[in-house]
């Protein structure tokens, strides 16, 4: 454990449990920082060992959301090493589906480590190459995986099977992940003069994204749907991970009519979060495991909200669409935020009911602030919408309510930098006028008025 105290952004805002779940996550956050014999730092899943982690207790399943959160810590040190240690030859990347070039790229916006980049550049192409060898179908030219290696057990593909873990499919999951590396890929190709290698990348995301919107939409649904690899037939039913290609803006505007779903309280939308599978799916809810274990026929998973969030903040900024607005985005946020409490006091497990909020996955020691998930990463991004473009670029678009006259995020570190985002209605709060501030080393750098 580390302590973070004075190493995270702080968040103040009228929502007083907002700001309490913003410090306690990175409290949880600090309690999986493991320093090595090696005297390198990992970040871990469980808070007691586990049967199925690797070396130091890592497991790539959740290493996207760490290094997604653990990129707005001031001190570098701690995700350089973890990325560098999944790119070294003791890790195991593919044992669960992560998209470790994407995750490398969007640390390096933030942290300005391009070099960083650049030399861990070979390693990260090879590890796109084996995955290309291991689950590229090339008939399809889609990559098939089994739910279990997304770390979704008795998801709907499983199901489907007459399983609980196994049945091979193409899944929004890992091709949006192969898709967010091969674009992350031909941007570090770019920045480092690898012209024939950006070129390399951009041609393969492209093949991908074609195949995928040719094959993954189900025009009955309106929705992306998994895909059984043995017949090709699409499953019965919508799962949560459909909005996945939204957190690399994979699709374009022909797609937009999936988000009628995601605030449907008949679909994915719950009293008490989002579920994983829609509400009227005949498996939703059934207990087909172990009561209280990981299933993921409709249980909420803040692994899978906190992707959902970051999809819908991407859809909102970079689409033009009507489907969902910055007060639904902020709805989803609060629920999401609720979630994390267990008899009055912050707490964070695997799983939860959707219906009732009550945690529902939570094996003692093993789950307590369980880090399979992301939090603080959607609050800088979404609610206070620090955007960064990937030539590393910024634009602030905060999603909150109407009824927030303020909030200020400060300390967040950017190449270099320390940035604030102070919104201000009045304008006499924090004196910097009407509107959003962007201060950076505490000096305004944008200003970005009131809409009228």
């Amino acid at each position: 454990m580390v302590n973070l105290d004075t190493l995270v952004p702080r968040f103040q805002c009228p929502d007083p449990q907002i700001e309490e779940i913003f410090r306690y996550r990175w409290y949880a956050y600090s309690t999986h920082i493991e320093k090595r014999q090696n005297g390198k730092f990992v970040i871990t899943e469980f808070s007691t060992p586990v049967r199925h982690s690797g070396v130091d207790g890592t497991i790539s399943c959740p290493a996207q959301h760490h290094i997604y959160e653990g990129r707005w810590i001031q001190d570098h040190t701690f995700i350089r090493d973890y990325i560098t240690f999944w790119c070294s030859s003791e890790a195991a990347p593919r044992l669960y589906s992560f998209p470790l070039a994407d995750s490398c790229f969007k640390y390096c916006l933030v942290s300005g480590e391009d070099d960083l980049a650049a030399d861990l550049f070979d390693a990260m192409k090879e590890n796109y190459f084996q995955w290309e060898k291991d689950r590229l179908d090339e008939n399809t030219g889609l990559f098939w995986q089994i739910p279990d290696r997304d770390g979704m057990e008795f998801a709907l593909l499983a199901l489907d099977y007459g399983k609980s873990h196994g049945g091979e499919g193409y899944r929004s999951t890992l091709n949006s992940y192969m898709y967010s590396d091969a674009i992350a890929l031909a941007h570090i190709a770019q920045r480092a003069g690898r012209s024939a290698d950006a070129e390399l990348f951009r041609e393969k995301a492209e093949k991908l994204k074609q195949q995928f919107l040719l094959l993954m939409w189900n025009k009955k649904r309106s929705f992306f749907v998994d895909r059984r690899r043995d017949n090709r037939f699409f499953i019965n039913g919508a799962e949560l991970h459909g909005y996945l290609p939204w957190s690399c803006n994979l699709p374009d505007e022909r797609f937009n009519a999936a988000w009628k779903y995601i605030m449907d309280s008949e679909y994915f939308n719950a009293p008490c979060g989002l579920r994983t599978v829609e509400k009227n799916h005949e498996d939703y809810l059934v207990e087909h495991g172990r009561p209280g274990g990981c299933m993921w026929n409709g249980w909420c998973w803040p692994f899978a909200f906190s992707q959902a969030l970051t999809s819908m903040a991407n859809f909102i900024n970079d689409y033009q669409q009507n489907e969902v607005s910055a007060a639904d985005y902020f709805q989803l946020f609060k629920k999401y935020t609720a979630i994390h409490y267990k008899d009055g006091k912050p707490h964070l497990a695997e799983s939860c009911d959707p219906e009732t909020g009550e945690w529902y996955a939570d094996f003692g020691p093993r789950s307590l602030n369980y880090n399979h998930s992301s939090y603080c990463d959607q609050l800088i991004t979404g609610v206070a919408g620090l955007r960064i473009a990937p030539d590393g670029s910024l634009k602030v678009n905060p999603l909150i309510p109407d009824d927030w006259d303020y909030f200020a995020l400060t300390g967040v570190p950017f190449r270099g930098a320390l940035l604030d985002i102070i919104f201000d209605r009045s304008g006499k709060k924090f004196s910097l006028g009407k509107g959003v501030s962007l201060l950076s080393n505490g000096n305004v750098i944008n200003h970005y008025p009131m809409e009228k």
